[in-house]
């Protein structure tokens, strides 16, 4: 394994390796362990008690892994619903990994990063004023706006809750959003997360604008936007079109429909005009999970079985299948003409978000389910969008050695991030009946698979950070009555100490476990 020379000399990282003899006379490596009793630089920090963790089996190497590490791993049960049924995963933490000692301290954090929670202590690639991705070493970054490298850690949905007692306990702990997002930057700096995603909506000027009079009051202490539009729902809207076959689900189709470049246009500068000057803007999402296609139904099949001959999301599949000759339609036929519909969408927001605001990353779409296992989808979006978004459920560990390679395959020019994941914990008030995040037992179990995936993430060189799903969590009215444990917030906003401690003891290692993961 190749020394962290950078790291080492810093006194921020140290390996725990070990020597021996083999038969040959040769030195090998052996795997060290941190011991369950032994004192990590930091621990001390933690906010509210940070229990041991529970009982590790034997050490094995973690898979799926495109670089395998020994780790000794924790149990885990999980479920895709309150109700069940139950799995118990293998579950990689921090703490449980060979070779690798964390640090948890502030000052130590602080000391290596900027007000951007980016790494000053890694070669600057060069200040734009503005947020860029850039390949270095192979593998994707971030790079800020001064130029430092940056791995995104942020958190969606920064909007006040519509529930009684939320309402109360926000009026009784903040009374104005000035105090609102002069608290929460804080207490989110302190957790390593410098950002905000998709959702921050809310009361006016609650959200994204909240945040903008922040970042404006106070340039030493910012918080990332990243906010998203609904492009083609204000397109069928402002033009009183109707979906192809009547179908939400065909909404798609809307790019085959005359007028569509030329709205998207004016309505990707009228949504950017707000953000467009903001060097604390990451970029922007145009939609949210288009249906490209889905696990029950496949666009093409959608588009031909429209019953009006003359709607223009027809006429474009039909005129695919004749230039194929075909009158089957088979999944690899769908990926491409997916591919196609996609293409025509990404190119129509790009081309706008060149004329108005050419600085202001397009982060895609936030693609889910079927969607961004689709070749011609993935491809589309690496064509013409900077960053390639994904909603990611449904899987307790990411993909990193069949979908994460292929997405780099099929964009080898384009990064992504993850903009949503959580899982639920049900050790709280909450019914936890909504939402496509695993069910988990308890909250120290929310805090375990945050850093399993996490640290998943990190493993995969195309993979620029997350956006954890979301703020605080779901109550009452805030989610159609169906109340659920996704926040890193509770209803009272305030942090769930826990999963916040594991959460920021992975933001504090993260550009070290990256350089631990690159090592050969």
């Amino acid at each position: 394994m190749k020394k962290f020379t950078l790291f080492l000399s810093l006194g921020i990282v140290s390996l725990l390796l070990a020597s021996c003899k083999d038969d040959d006379g040769k030195t090998t490596r052996q795997p060290t362990f941190i011991e369950s009793d032994q004192k990590i630089p930091g621990e001390e920090e933690d906010i509210g008690f940070v229990e041991n963790l529970p009982p590790s089996l034997t050490a094995v190497n973690f898979t799926p892994s495109q670089r395998p590490r020994l780790y000794r791993p924790i149990l885990v049960e999980r479920a895709t619903s309150p109700s069940g049924p139950w799995t118990t995963e293998l579950t990689r933490v921090l703490r449980n990994m060979s070779d690798f000692m964390p640090d948890y301290r502030s000052e130590v954090y602080k000391a290596k990063t900027n007000k951007y929670g980016s790494n000053t202590q890694m070669p600057n690639q060069g200040a734009t004023g503005r947020y860029y991705v850039k390949k270095v070493d192979g593998r994707w970054w971030i790079i800020d706006p001064e130029g430092y490298i940056h791995y995104e850690r942020s958190i969606t949905s920064v909007r006040r809750g519509s529930s009684d007692r939320n309402i109360a306990a926000w009026n009784e702990k903040y009374g104005s959003d000035e105090e609102w997002i002069r608290q929460l930057q804080a207490e989110l700096a302190f957790l390593g997360i410098h950002g905000t995603g998709a959702f921050c909506t809310g009361p006016e000027p609650g959200g994204y604008k909240a945040i903008q009079n922040h970042n404006a009051a106070h340039p030493e202490a910012p918080l990332s936007l990243s906010p998203s539009f609904g492009t083609l729902g204000n397109f069928k809207n402002q033009r009183g079109l109707e979906y192809p076959g009547g179908l939400e689900a065909n909404k798609a189709g809307l790019v085959f429909y005359e007028g569509w470049e030329e709205f998207v246009k004016g309505y990707i500068n009228y949504e950017l005009t707000p953000y467009k000057d903001d060097p604390n803007i990451l970029g922007f999402y145009s939609d949210n999970e288009i249906d490209f296609s889905s696990m029950n139904s496949r666009i093409l099949d959608r588009f031909l079985a429209v019953s009006d001959h003359e709607n223009p999301a027809y006429l474009a599949a039909h005129a695919f299948m004749e230039s194929k000759n075909t009158q089957t339609v088979t999944d690899e036929l769908n990926s491409e003409f997916a591919g196609i519909v996609a293409e025509k969408y990404y190119k129509a927001v790009k081309e706008a978000r060149d004329e108005v605001a050419p600085g202001v990353m397009f982060m895609g779409s936030r693609l889910h389910g079927t969607p961004k296992y689709l070749e011609g989808v993935i491809r589309a979006a690496g064509k013409y969008c900077d960053v390639i978004s994904i909603n990611y459920y449904s899987r307790w560990t990411p993909e990193l050695t069949d979908w994460i390679p292929n997405w780099e395959r099929w964009a080898p020019n384009t990064p992504f991030i993850v903009t949503e994941f959580y899982t639920k914990a049900l050790d709280n008030d909450l019914s936890n009946d909504s939402g496509a995040g695993f069910a988990v037992r308890t909250e120290k179990d929310k805090a375990y698979a945050f850093q399993h995936f996490a640290l998943g993430l990190l493993e995969a060189k195309n993979c620029i950070g997350w956006q954890w799903f979301r703020y605080q969590d779901e109550d009452g009215d805030d989610a159609g009555g169906k109340p659920a444990n996704k926040g890193l917030y509770d209803n009272y906003y305030e942090l769930y100490p826990y999963f916040a401690a594991y959460m920021r003891r992975f933001n504090y290692n993260v550009y070290e476990l990256a350089a631990y993961f690159d090592a050969e």
